[in-house]
């Protein structure tokens, strides 16, 4: 019976944890993709500029770089988070709210780069199943617009790999 009553204790504690996990990993997701929307809905606002980038990751333990994406991101001198710019602010206070931003980035750049590949990761098994829910002609479609838009098309087919393969979750 204790042995039972310490085993509950125990996986109680992993519950927790991992709760604790899935909601920080949620806060830092979530703060991300609120600032990309927040860029790419004031992009060409005062303080933003567009950056065009190539994207690298890993797949099957090679380095693959994707096209150039553009991201806008805030200018070094703007970095004030949007709510705060939502006010006017003097310049004394803008001067120490990018002072506390700067103090903070390495730890916050540190933390994303540790959690994106784990969010890439999830995100290619979220749009692989979205896949799955789409017909044939669509799939089409979907793969026509990509080369319009001048899409990585190896890309497109890993998203497509479940569909294609029969390989979709039944739900």
């Amino acid at each position: 019976m204790n042995d039972e009553l310490s085993s509950l204790g125990s996986v109680r504690a992993r519950g927790i944890a991992l709760l604790v996990v899935a909601s920080l990993a949620g806060g830092v997701a979530g703060g991300a993709i609120d600032r990309l929307w927040v860029a790419r809905a004031e992009a060409g606002g005062e303080g933003w500029v567009a950056v065009r980038r190539q994207a690298e990751e890993r797949r099957n333990g090679e380095t693959v770089t994707r096209r150039g994406l553009t991201v806008y991101e805030p200018r070094r001198d703007e970095e004030i988070p949007a709510a705060l710019r939502a006010v006017e602010l003097t310049d004394a206070q803008r001067t120490r709210i990018r002072a506390i931003m700067s103090k903070y980035r390495p730890v916050a750049d540190s933390l994303m780069r540790s959690v994106q590949p784990r969010v890439s990761e999830l995100a290619t098994k979220m749009n692989q199943e979205a896949m799955c829910v789409l017909t044939p002609r669509q799939r089409e479609d979907w793969m026509d617009w990509r080369r319009r838009e001048h899409l990585n098309l190896e890309e497109g087919s890993q998203l497509l790999k479940l569909a294609t393969a029969n390989a979709c979750p039944r739900e």
